[in-house]
């Protein structure tokens, strides 16, 4: 994606301040995202209260959403069904074309077109507004951006004889490190996270050379059951059949990694600033892992920010809250505490030449080259499919025979999707 790629060479010099804006009637509106304490929250308060503080007329409730994207989405078609959306939430890009089809929304285009103002739009590179795009209108602004990184446990790696300056790089080079690991601690060597957006499973998968959806003429098709895709799972699943991989939901996988617990954790580089704070040991990280010379595929995790206000008043608000998130001043907070790359290509100058220098937050833009689009199900079964993915991939690591759980899946999701249109 070139808008990431620039990011690498420090785009962009000039630094740009949204405007204070004073509301002569003070207007309330709702925020709602997936930041936890451990996982960017701080960081929204934050945000929350600089925006307050140049926009007294404005109030913003913040409301976290429990079980990530998924149980975001479960809330908000629940607050829709009553006719209280909240103004704004953060729509994990797999969900952005379920919400757009599914929900009653306000284009962020729109929004901007009523004010004449296109400066989100032009302070952000093309690739990164495609996010948001859905039949040639921005349905919802791109916010957070991550790939998935290796971090681990250099000193965990150092006991078990591996050294932690040159890090395994590929799935093989990483068992042959686990072996070690678990012969020389008792303990694991990796955690790959859990979650049912399917999210890893994706970069597993599409890096082993399968693909989880084929677009055709007649529309989409599961295509996570190829050869190649079972390869993946089949490994991942023999790794914790043997002991030397953790099988555990994202949340205690990331308490065992700071525990000690397990010599790596292989997530979303969104997680670096929790994971730099709270490690009592000498963190590190490297490139999601390879299999043999095949280029890794990782899909962009993160989300867009889509508007649902239903008063003009709010939807005019919330727009000026959306401009702040999206402005360098707002994007220098959002990056710092969390590990996101910024969307708006002036963030570098207010950052200053911190994305150079953290060496961790460098993997993440190191792999941008390698990132590819969030595979959303379509069609009003979008989640049911999801889930289906979810649950063969848990049957799977249970002990299940990945070619069985993931042919079983296809079967099942292939009528859920039959006849949408779909791109990938």
């Amino acid at each position: 994606m070139r808008f990431l790629a620039a990011l690498c060479a420090g785009l962009l010099a000039i630094s740009v301040s949204p405007r204070a804006v004073a509301q002569t009637t003070p207007v309330t509106i709702e925020y709602w995202h997936v930041n936890t304490e451990v996982f960017g929250g701080p960081a929204v308060r934050e945000l929350v209260a600089k925006f307050e503080s140049l926009n007294p007329g404005i109030k913003v409730v913040e409301r976290f959403q429990p079980n990530t994207y998924t149980g975001l989405l479960q809330n908000l078609q629940t607050r829709i069904a009553a006719n209280n959306p909240p103004d704004v939430a953060q729509i994990g890009y797999l969900y952005v074309d379920y919400a757009a089809k599914n929900f009653p929304y306000v284009s962020v285009q729109d929004l901007m077109d009523a004010e004449h103002n296109r400066g989100m739009i032009r302070n952000a590179a093309p690739s990164a507004v495609a996010l948001g795009m859905r039949n040639g209108k921005l349905v919802g602004m791109p916010y957070a951006i991550s790939n998935i990184v290796t971090f681990y446990n250099a000193d965990m790696l150092k006991a078990a004889g591996v050294d932690p300056n040159k890090p395994p790089q590929t799935w093989a080079e990483w068992t042959a490190a686990a072996k070690k690991i678990k012969a020389a601690t008792g303990k694991p060597g990796i955690y790959v996270q859990v979650l049912d957006d399917n999210w890893s499973t994706q970069a597993m998968i599409e890096s082993n050379g399968g693909r989880m959806l084929a677009c055709t003429p007649s529309g989409a098709k599961p295509t996570f059951d190829s050869p190649e895709a079972a390869g993946a799972i089949q490994m991942w699943s023999d790794l914790v059949k043997d002991g030397l991989a953790l099988n555990v939901l994202w949340n205690q996988g990331e308490q065992a990694f700071l525990a000690g617990q397990v010599a790596t954790f292989v997530t979303t580089i969104a997680k670096r600033e929790t994971l730099q704070k709270n490690a009592k040991f000498d963190l590190r990280a490297t490139g999601f892992p390879r299999f043999g010379n095949k280029p890794p595929r990782l899909p962009a995790g993160g989300n867009v920010l889509m508007v649902f206000s239903q008063a003009p008043e709010k939807r005019a608000a919330t727009l000026k809250f959306i401009e702040y998130l999206e402005s360098p001043t707002g994007f220098a907070i959002w990056t710092r505490g969390t590990g996101y790359i910024p969307v708006n290509v002036h963030t570098p100058e207010v950052l200053g030449d911190f994305l150079q220098t953290n060496p961790i937050e460098r993997v993440a833009i190191d792999q941008t080259k390698y990132v590819v689009p969030w595979t959303s199900f379509p069609g009003s079964k979008g989640l049911q499919a999801q889930q289906a993915l979810f649950g063969a991939l848990q049957r799977s690591l249970g002990g299940a025979p990945a070619a069985q759980s993931l042919h079983d899946a296809a079967a099942s999701v292939a009528p859920m999707i039959a006849g949408e249109r779909c791109t990938v």
